[in-house]
């Protein structure tokens, strides 16, 4: 304990150190990147008006790839798999031969600094070479996620102004295969999209058909042989990318990144969050065209020189997947949205026995702050493997709050985003703004000092942003959690503040109640809601249970599930078993919707909905069990 204790304190020595004096925090860390051209100023301005490594000139490909090739170029950067075994290794050299080419080709197509690329493909290393190109060439990636509806991405594609695209031809996940192309080609005979070139990426397929003077086949007209593009010298502020919010609490908004201000505050916070060992092999378990793909696969691994995994596919396609890619690539390191590491709970214990997983050090949870339930399960699994936890958001890609391995090893508390993650102040507030005392419940707001607080696309003297993020609680950034920190100053995050829960009035946070309940042998996983009561008579507690492989979800479970939380305090009045929850396509469980549906309201944005089927499945049993409800 005393090392840990010792940790503690240097974290928070070096948070409240760096508070005071941010200028001298991030200049000291200005080594992590090569730059062409060093900044004149480290900070200027207050944010969200800030700017960061102002006049600083650098290029995010040369970072990824250039510098490393006099001593690096035969290291092997990233391994790929598909879900059905297919595999190849790239190393630098190969990488840097393939942004050259795209880079090539993009500059024909008319792409030049400036310009906004949209992107529709796969967890793959060409998605890898393409949004190293586009940075070569100082233009502005967006990377679109498979799946979302057609109005939608067609909102995204005119929102940002893409007149270029880069088109997979095919991907495949969970046994299926997607045309991409087809799907891209179905969104533009919709609507008035601004796209005038297309570039498609056909992987050996040839299952679409081309759209004369738009559409070019990457594999036709790329170079036969090797090309050099010069990386365009681009200003640390400028935009360097544009990630779309989850949508769990509304539209989703257009959040931009910088071109190399956030790049750096990446690899310090993967620093950070990993301590990064030149041997390691990361694995991020996502899907392309959600912030935490690109975040490790352009932005830090390379930067960094970790070798990464890039896994196309879905994770839960065989119940051993998950081990045996830990096994097959010696992985130390994984992120995962806490939804797939649900995921593997919910298959059983073959998920992570199945393969040698002792390469594997830490498993870094991002999405929702992990239930207890999970932890024991996990714990119990792999007990050598660390389990860490970082607390952010799309609009602020630094960490509010961790458990930092890397700068010192902190004891994990169940239930917790861990401490302050240097730089940020994180302040529990009451409805007047007021700061709360350790263990009152408020809502969670920051002093961030960090270049990757994201700004609003579309929003240059950010007055949407303002109204949107700062007007509630003028002097710090409010994103809608609620929560409280501990006496070791440990942040609990207890739910949406839309979802507090006021069941006989006092409040409750809805992972207060899901952690709880996830933590019963028979739950896979639970979401809570608070209810008009059915006979008319103040709120009553909902829960949606998806039940473990193997459990009846019956009045026998419900009774044993009623006791379990009796024992704890919480008085659960219903319960209704289904067989998913309804969550975004990067995983989040969209509370919002189950608040809709058991008040009948409108449910608004469905755009982002990972599975509408289920949720129509949800709805229906809901409907169902108020009918025996009412009835009875």
């Amino acid at each position: 304990m005393e090392g840990e204790l010792f940790s503690y304190k240097k974290i928070r020595k070096m948070n409240e150190e760096g508070l005071q004096n941010p200028e001298k925090f991030w200049r000291d860390r200005l080594n992590l990147i090569t730059w062409f051209k060093e900044p004149v100023k480290i900070l200027e301005g207050n944010p969200p008006y800030e700017k960061w490594f102002v006049g600083g000139i650098s290029n995010l490909a040369y970072n990824a790839v250039d510098r490393h090739l006099p001593n690096e170029a035969n290291k092997v950067i990233f391994y790929w798999m598909d879900e059905r075994g297919n595999s190849k290794s790239v190393t630098y050299q190969d990488l840097y031969y393939e942004v050259n080419r795209a880079a090539y080709v993009l500059k024909e197509m008319g792409v030049k600094h400036g310009d906004t690329v949209s992107m529709l493909m796969a967890s793959s290393p060409e998605a890898v070479a393409f949004g190293l190109a586009v940075h070569r060439l100082g233009a502005i990636a967006v990377i679109h996620y498979v799946g979302l509806t057609d109005e939608i991405i067609a909102t995204r594609f005119i929102d940002t102004g893409s007149k270029y695209a880069v088109v997979f031809a095919n991907t495949i996940n969970a046994g299926s295969e997607i045309n991409i192309k087809n799907y891209f080609d179905n969104v533009a005979n919709k609507f008035n999209l601004p796209v005038e070139k297309v570039l498609v990426v056909s992987r050996g397929f040839s299952n679409f058909s081309l759209k004369q003077n738009r559409d070019l086949v990457y594999e036709d007209i790329a170079p036969k042989g090797k090309v050099y593009v010069p990386p365009e010298p681009v200003e640390a502020n400028e935009v360097g990318t544009i990630y779309y919010t989850s949508g769990t609490t509304g539209k989703p908004k257009g959040i931009t990144q910088t071109q190399i201000g956030y790049p750096l505050s990446l690899n310090w916070t993967f620093r950070g969050l990993y301590d990064l060992r030149p041997n390691d092999v990361w694995w991020t378990v996502s899907a392309l065209g959600w912030p935490v793909w690109p975040m490790a696969n352009l932005y830090t691994a390379p930067v960094s020189s970790i070798t990464s995994v890039l896994f196309e596919g879905f994770i839960g396609a065989r119940p051993d997947l998950w081990s045996r890619i830990i096994e097959r690539f010696n992985v130390s390191l994984i992120w995962s949205s806490t939804t797939s590491l649900y995921t593997l709970k919910s298959i059983g214990d073959e998920s992570v026995k199945a393969g040698d997983t002792s390469s594997l050090r830490i498993v870094l949870n991002t999405g929702e702050t992990l239930n207890v339930g999970f932890f024991k399960w996990f714990r119990e699994m792999l007990p050598d493997v660390y389990i860490a936890d970082a607390y952010w958001f799309t609009e602020h890609l630094s960490p509010a709050a961790a458990t930092p391995y890397g700068i010192g090893e902190i004891p994990f508390k169940p239930g917790s985003a861990g401490i302050e993650f240097p730089l940020s102040k994180v302040v529990i507030v009451d409805d007047d703004g007021n700061p709360l005392p350790p263990g009152k419940k408020g809502y969670i707001v920051l002093k961030p000092y960090s270049p990757a607080l994201g700004k609003m696309w579309n929003d240059p003297n950010l007055e949407r942003y303002s109204k949107v993020y700062t007007s509630r609680f003028p002097g710090y950034v409010f994103f809608g959690d609620y929560g409280y920190m501990d006496s070791d100053g440990y942040l609990f995050v207890l739910g949406r503040a839309d979802d507090v829960l006021r069941p006989g009035g006092e409040r409750v946070g809805t992972m207060e109640v899901e952690s709880l309940i996830g933590s019963h042998q028979a739950v896979a996983e639970v979401a809570a809601t608070s209810m008009p009561s059915f006979e008319g008579k103040g709120e009553k507690l909902l829960l949606f249970v998806v039940p473990r492989k193997g459990y009846t979800p019956d009045q026998n479970l419900t009774n044993q599930l009623k006791e379990y939380a009796k024992n704890s305090g919480f008085i659960i009045d219903y319960i209704i078993y289904v067989n998913k929850l309804p969550k975004t396509k990067s995983g989040k469980i969209m509370r919002r919707l189950l608040r809709a549906t058991v008040r009948n309201e409108p449910l608004g944005d469905l755009s982002t909905l990972d599975d509408p089927v289920a949720f129509e499945d949800l709805r229906k049993r809901y409907e169902e069990f108020k009918k025996a409800m009412t009835e009875s």
